[in-house]
């Protein structure tokens, strides 16, 4: 093929050469007619051959690859029919029909062009109504249908043989049904694989079917065929240059933007249908020299024409104004959808009945519930009992028409009968529609409550903290000094034994108090002064006689981790404290044995848990861990387990300053504590205390 010679660029700018050469009006002899038909023929099956190779082109669909080899079909028969006219020339000379057997082959290629563009990739939302469509048939119709039927069947037919006359009839039926189809494929089918290609394929297509139809217009008038221009040759030729160039743009990428693939919003066939027939019509008007009954007839085609063209503008007016505002309406649409289905907040839509008739997607990560199964509940079924009331409040307020927007702060049931807290807010729908209500939009605070709820519990022992360390240095004065006296009077020789026993009780008592005392200190202290570098492994092997003695011989103790180089700053009576404190819990819980295990881990930073309120961890920590397999506590004893004086142990107990102090010390070094405890399975109470730098250089060295 020639096609594979030579680039279809090259055989494009052959093409125009020709057409040009052809404007020019070249002398009508027999070797510049033979010479036109043959280049005409050479560039159809050029055409088709591009056409055909495109096709294959791995970037588009079967489907459409299908309606190109059906067009690459039409073109080889175009060529064909050109040839069979080509060969009449050369042995009939003389041969002057309306009508021959190349004629055959032109509408031969009507239905593979029309195969072929059905065969086009449609779009889901063709921009023109079925009424558009209807209007652009009617104006094809009386565009082409009726100065068909004056100029040319009518006087035509009259004096035809079978073979003319049924050419007559063959011709405005497929002239007609193929522009009513190319109007149909611009308004309903993609522009695939790009714009520019789909456009250069429609244009030879039209320029095709347009030189046809004025070509059957002048067969009985001959005005065209009398001037200087072999037309016929120039349509051809521009048609076939259109295909080329509509084949070398099919392989390259299309269009990335979804907008740029949607069908054309109006068509420019009908226009260009009536204004190459008015054309034709003043032509003939101007050259034809028509008498005055065919001139009446003219001015009347001319008038009609200009009454339907103006018809259907008006139509596309009206239907392209409906058309962009449901384009609008379905964006605004679409975006709405996307906030609703992308937020994290629950949207909720409640009938005046305060049903939910509509929830968000967000639903099943706040409430693990669908969509589907929270529809048509109440929604205060899903409100915890002792929110009820005012969440039946809010709900009033929002349907109430004076309110403009309400809020409230409720508990939400999960599926799994928990509760999660929510901030809440709440508007009416005011605008008329199909779905009346309110809207209400939920955000779950759950975390934000909690985190609230620790810092004004952190400020609320901070400043109990500083009230009472000032209390207990003051109170500890006057209790060194009763202790003092009370040994000197102890140590009197002339007490009686009775009164020697109330001595010896008032001592127990005072230094029962000294010890509530150290321990009103340590809680309420800020800073220690004694810090140095300390072994946590060393205090905790030199505690461990006091620790088997305190744990008496019903509870097992075992130590593990091993000694590690580095060390924490911290103050010694500080640890010794908190580790002898936790011991006295994981004891009291154990009242009938068990087992205490006592683990030193020298972590790493990554090897740590984020924080939570994203603070930064240290370089390197200490973790003391605790685990008991004692009574275990629940939710409700470990909200309270660091307040002062909140004990479990009733009112003959310890005074609830053990494990207050213990988180006071931890927190004066830095330190943080972590605590997993399960009712009926015991306890783990996790210390973390950072590294000193000075560790790093001693586990170098």
């Amino acid at each position: 093929m020639l096609h594979v010679i030579v680039s279809t660029r090259l055989w494009a700018v052959l093409g125009t050469v020709f057409l040009l050469w052809i404007l020019t009006g070249p002398t009508h002899t027999p070797t510049h007619r033979s010479l036109g038909i043959s280049i005409t023929i050479l560039l159809y099956f050029v055409a088709a051959g591009a056409i055909a190779r495109s096709a294959r082109t791995p970037a588009i669909s079967k489907a459409f690859g299908k309606g190109l080899r059906w067009i690459a079909l039409s073109q080889v028969l175009y060529g064909i029919g050109t040839l069979c006219g080509f060969l009449t020339l050369i042995y009939e000379p003389g041969h002057k029909a309306r009508f021959d057997s190349a004629d055959v082959f032109f509408l031969a290629a009507y239905p593979a062009i029309m195969l072929g563009l059905i065969f086009m990739p449609g779009v889901e939302r063709p921009t023109a109504s079925r009424s558009r469509i209807l209007v652009d048939s009617a104006v094809f119709l009386a565009g082409v249908g009726l100065p068909v039927w004056l100029f040319t069947l009518g006087p035509g037919l009259s004096n035809a043989s079978l073979f003319d006359g049924t050419m007559f009839v063959a011709y405005p039926v497929a002239i007609f049904s193929g522009i009513t189809t190319l109007n149909l494929i611009l308004l309903t089918r993609a522009p695939l694989p790009s714009r520019g290609a789909f456009g250069l394929l429609v244009s030879a297509i039209c320029v095709l079917w347009l030189a046809d139809l004025i070509y059957l217009l002048d067969s009985v008038q001959g005005v065209i065929a009398k001037g200087p221009v072999d037309w016929s040759n120039a349509s051809s030729a521009l048609s076939a240059v259109l295909f080329i160039l509509a084949a070398k743009r099919i392989g390259t990428k299309g269009t990335s933007d979804p907008r740029q693939r949607q069908a054309a919003t109006s068509s420019p066939l009908p226009i260009i249908t009536i204004v190459a027939v008015s054309g034709w019509l003043v032509l003939f008007m101007v050259r034809g020299h028509p008498d005055p009954e065919v001139m009446t007839r003219i001015l009347a085609c001319l008038v009609l024409l200009f009454l339907v063209l103006s018809v259907r503008e008006a139509f596309v007016f009206r239907d392209n104004t409906r058309w962009l505002e449901g384009e609008i309406e379905r964006e605004a649409r679409d975006r709405f959808e996307i906030l609703v289905q992308h937020s994290s907040d629950v949207i909720m839509l409640v009938d005046s009945e305060y049903k939910i008739s509509f929830a968000s997607p967000a639903v099943a990560a706040a409430l693990d519930v669908t969509v589907d199964h929270i529809a048509g509940q109440p929604i205060l079924s899903l409100v915890h009992e002792l929110d009820l009331a005012k969440g039946a409040a809010f709900l009033d307020a929002v349907a109430n028409p004076s309110e403009v927007r309400s809020s409230v702060r409720w508990r939400l049931r999960r599926a799994d009968r928990s509760y999660r807290i929510f901030d809440t807010l709440g508007s009416r729908v005011e605008r008329e529609s199909s779905l009346q209500g309110m809207v209400i939009t939920s955000r779950d605070v759950t975390e934000q409550v909690e985190l609230d709820e620790k810092v004004q519990q952190a400020q609320k022992l901070e400043a109990l903290g500083q009230l009472v360390g000032g209390i207990a240095h003051n109170f500890n004065n006057i209790l060194t000094a009763t202790m003092m006296r009370l040994g000197m009077l102890r140590a009197h020789a002339q007490l009686s034994p009775e009164v020697l026993d109330e001595v010896q009780a008032l001592d127990k008592e005072a230094r029962r108090s000294a010890e509530l005392t150290r321990k009103l200190v340590l809680f309420g202290s800020q800073h220690f002064t004694n810090a140095s570098p300390v072994n946590v492994w060393e205090s905790l092997t030199r505690l461990e006689p006091q620790i088997r003695r305190l744990l008496g011989d019903q509870i097992q103790l075992h130590i593990t981790g091993g000694s590690s180089p580095r060390v924490v700053m911290a103050d010694l009576e500080l640890i010794d404290h908190m580790i002898m404190v936790v011991c006295s819990n994981a004891r009291d819980a154990m009242p009938e044995g068990g087992y205490l295990i006592i683990e030193v881990t020298d972590l790493s930073a990554d090897q740590l848990p984020v924080d939570r309120e994203g603070a930064a961890r240290p370089e390197h920590v200490m973790r003391i861990s605790f685990q008991d397999n004692g009574c275990g506590m629940d939710s409700s004893v470990m909200q309270h387990l660091y307040e002062p004086f909140f004990t479990t142990k009733g009112p003959t107990g310890e005074h609830g300053l053990g494990l207050a102090s213990v988180h006071g010390a931890v927190k004066r070094h830095k330190g943080w504590m972590q605590v997993e405890s399960t009712p009926g399975k015991g306890s783990t109470f996790r210390i973390f205390l950072p590294c000193s730098s000075a560790s790093s250089a001693a586990s170098a060295a």
